[in-house]
């Protein structure tokens, strides 16, 4: 009779340890893999005691691990006759009975234990189930090539209901783990029929099959020894399949090794044919190699909608920090929603990046301030460690290419991409990059042609296996993330900081100042540069050029600082520029409380009114374009300042007749438009001739409309500004340095 146990021996004990902490995985989520409720025989296993055969061997299957080297051989009987597997006793006792339930059960029992617990990476100090943080996903119809954010989507388990054979694809990170074991408890608890049928879930990674040879793989056989191991008898098993009552569910198509996918699709397409009510439901990642099953209906995972964040965060908080949850996921999703972090808001759209986000969020209670740190771990995420954590090693075409290589090399076709100002790069200029990059790294090739294929292997590594890149058309390519895209070209300017110690040195980085497309690029760079003086100086020289080309700046300019002088509150002169300038150009108070957070909490009288004036003007301006009834009479109610602010006698008197004038207008029955036209600019000028008179403004200023070129040159002093709050090594002297160079017409600046 063969032992129905084994233990390990103290050497396979130390091998089996050693492959479980490089997982990184908790004694849950293993016995979650093995098909086991609890993880006292996980428990048993490392501490070697004796664990039941077909646990034994499933455990060390799951860790990559010969399960011959790891048993302890003393334990048996010199002849070695233990170690020759008897077939398990029936599930139910009846050998070739007819009874299927117990083996029903068993099949449903098996599936809840491999999806109750959730495939997450990171540091978790405790697993979480599957129903604590699942969050409805929605698919529509796979699209290979373009945008699909306006196809119609639907609920995912109504979308595969109808059909017998579905496949599911989505960028790394997506869900598509975690939809199949949701798949398979709701087919398990009977709320998923096929056709009004009862199914039987049977889940399966297919990463699992990476270790048989393909002499030896067959995905039939393969179920039935794990059934058999299970405990159930094989004439039930037989049962089973010719009953047609099996739904599989093939978790990870991208994860079998690509010589198993001939071989595993035409064994399931032979399944399908010899058992009709069969069905199956697989699982890939998009851009990767797809199964070519008859009548497969291919549909793609949508990314997360802004209320399936909102879900998902609020359980995330929930499951991980009960006693304060609720608090801490408004807090969090109030700090996604911040106008800053509109980069981080994309990186929300894809579920593993959303764990990402909210376990810094918990263990900081804020987003990092330098957004590079948050990419970079996010990145790392994607580019291998997830993949380790889960025990998947993913074939490389060149084995000396590191993941600090794909990710310089991604930099590299970031930074091109920037520069050329194209979203899209087609196949052979993104092919021509790739092998200038692994020369450089000392690839070797045999020929050009070998260099060209290596180039081809490696780009379809960062598409299939990372999803860093995507087809958006035919044979064009572009980042699956902007986000990561600004963050790799960044990294790459900033890895050349070293050697760029002079201003001069960031003329080509600097020159991108005025487009909008390289804000984020910027900020992120300076974030990244150990020191990065050189580099804002070089930023700063070119918005004062652009002070030169837009002489219309020079009156707002002189204005701001004329204002800022005379005001006579303590505040940072530079925040006092900065406060008139967005007044000016109606861009409100951010730029100034960035430089001084006082005034977004304490705005003096003189300040508060200086405001409302000019928000007076603005209106009278907009309104004066646009006239209607109800905009004039709210421009009549904002005509009356006595109320909030000690006016001069001659002030009042002059706002009251404009208001007279105004209240006029709007009771006379003639057409509002009509006036505006004969007697608004005439009304405009005496408001603005009023203000200047008393506030000692010049009307040249007053006079000045916004234009998309002030709008502009605005936009370039908030990136010099948020440059400066963004880069951690700068001294104090140093930003008061810089900051005294903001928004004024001309300075001598003297680089430390």
């Amino acid at each position: 009779m063969a032992k129905r146990s084994l233990q390990a021996s103290q050497d396979g004990i130390t091998r089996a340890k050693r492959a479980f902490d490089r997982r990184g995985w908790t004694q849950e989520y293993l016995a979650a893999e093995v098909g086991l409720q609890t993880r006292q025989s996980v428990w048993k296993f490392f501490s070697g005691r004796p664990v039941e055969r077909h646990i034994f061997i499933d455990l060390c299957f799951t860790l990559d691990l010969d399960w011959e080297t790891i048993v302890d051989r003393t334990a048996f009987a010199p002849d070695g006759d233990d170690l020759v597997a008897d077939a398990p006793a029936a599930v139910d006792g009846q050998e070739g009975g007819h009874d299927l339930s117990a083996a029903r059960s068993h099949l449903i029992a098996l599936a809840n234990a491999q999806c109750q617990l959730l495939e997450l990476p990171l540091d978790l100090h405790q697993p979480l189930t599957l129903a604590q943080l699942y969050t409805d996903a929605y698919v529509r119809p796979y699209q290979r090539l373009g945008r699909p954010e306006n196809t119609p989507k639907a609920l995912a388990t109504a979308a595969v209901q109808p059909h017998s054979r579905v496949l599911i694809l989505g960028q790394p990170g997506a869900g598509k783990t975690t939809l199949l074991q949701h798949l398979a408890l709701e087919i398990g608890a009977n709320r998923l029929p096929g056709q009004g049928q009862t199914y039987l879930p049977v889940f399966l990674r297919l990463r699992q099959l990476a270790l048989v040879s393909t002499a030896e793989l067959n995905v039939q056989a393969y179920l039935n020894q794990r059934w058999l191991a299970a405990g159930l008898c094989q004439p039930h098993i037989d049962q089973l399949w010719q009953q047609g009552q099996l739904w599989l569910l093939l978790d990870g198509w991208d994860e079998l090794p690509a010589e198993h996918h001939r071989i595993v699709t035409q064994q399931l397409q032979a399944l399908l044919d010899t058992y009709p009510g069969l069905r199956v439901l697989m699982s890939g990642r998009s851009g990767g190699p797809m199964p070519q099953l008859n009548g497969l209906i291919t549909l793609e995972l949508a990314e997360f909608a802004p209320q399936q964040i909102k879900t998902f965060v609020h359980k995330w908080f929930a499951a991980n920090a009960p006693n304060q949850g609720k608090t801490f996921a408004q807090q969090c999703l109030q700090a996604l929603n911040h106008p800053e972090n509109d980069r981080l808001r994309e990186m929300a759209l894809t579920p593993i990046l959303l764990h990402l986000m909210c376990l810094v969020f918990q263990n900081s209670g804020q987003f990092p301030g330098q957004r590079s740190k948050l990419y970079q771990q996010a990145l790392d995420l994607l580019l291998g460690q997830w993949d380790q954590q889960r025990g998947i090693h993913r074939h490389q075409p060149l084995q000396q290419l590191s993941s600090t290589d794909l990710s310089g090399l991604l930099g590299e076709i970031a930074a091109h991409s920037f520069e050329q100002g194209r979203v899209m790069l087609e196949t052979a200029e993104l092919l021509g990059l790739i092998a200038k990059s692994l020369v450089r790294r000392g690839a070797q090739a045999d020929g050009l042609e070998r260099l060209w294929a290596d180039s081809r292997a490696v780009l379809q590594v960062l598409i299939e296996h990372y999803g860093m890149l995507s087809e958006r058309e035919l044979g064009s390519y572009a980042f699956a993330h902007l986000s990561f895209q600004e963050y790799l070209a960044a990294r790459y300017w900033a890895l050349a900081a070293l050697n760029k110690p002079q201003p001069e040195d960031w003329a080509e980085l600097a020159s991108h100042l005025p487009d909008p497309r390289w804000q984020e690029v910027i900020v992120l760079t300076v974030e990244m540069v150990p020191q990065a003086e050189a580099l804002w100086q070089a930023l700063w020289q070119e918005s004062q050029r652009y002070i030169a080309v837009q002489p219309q700046l020079l009156p707002l300019l002189d204005w701001a600082q004329r204002q800022a002088e005379r005001t006579g509150v303590d505040y940072s002169p530079a925040a006092l520029r900065g406060f008139y300038l967005g007044l000016g150009l109606e861009q409100g108070l951010d730029l100034a409380t960035a430089l001084d957070a006082r005034l977004a909490v304490d705005l003096p009288p003189s300040l508060a009114l200086d405001q409302a004036l000019i928000h007076l003007l603005h209106h009278s301006r907009q309104w004066l374009q646009s006239p209607t009834l109800q905009g004039g009479f709210d421009l009549l109610f904002g005509l009356d300042l006595t109320q909030r602010f000690a006016l001069t006698d001659e002030f009042t008197a002059a706002l009251e007749r404009l208001q007279s004038q105004l209240l006029d207008a709007l009771e006379d029955d003639c057409n509002v438009s009509t006036w505006c036209e004969h007697y608004g600019l005439g009304w405009f000028e005496a408001l603005q001739q009023a203000i200047a008179g008393d506030r000692l403004w010049p009307i040249e200023g007053l006079k000045l409309a916004p234009s998309p070129s002030l709008q502009h040159y605005y936009r370039m002093q908030r990136l010099l500004v948020d440059c400066l709050r963004h880069n951690r090594t700068f001294a104090a002297a140093t930003v008061q340095r810089f900051e005294q160079c903001l928004f004024v017409r001309e300075v001598h600046y003297e680089h430390a």
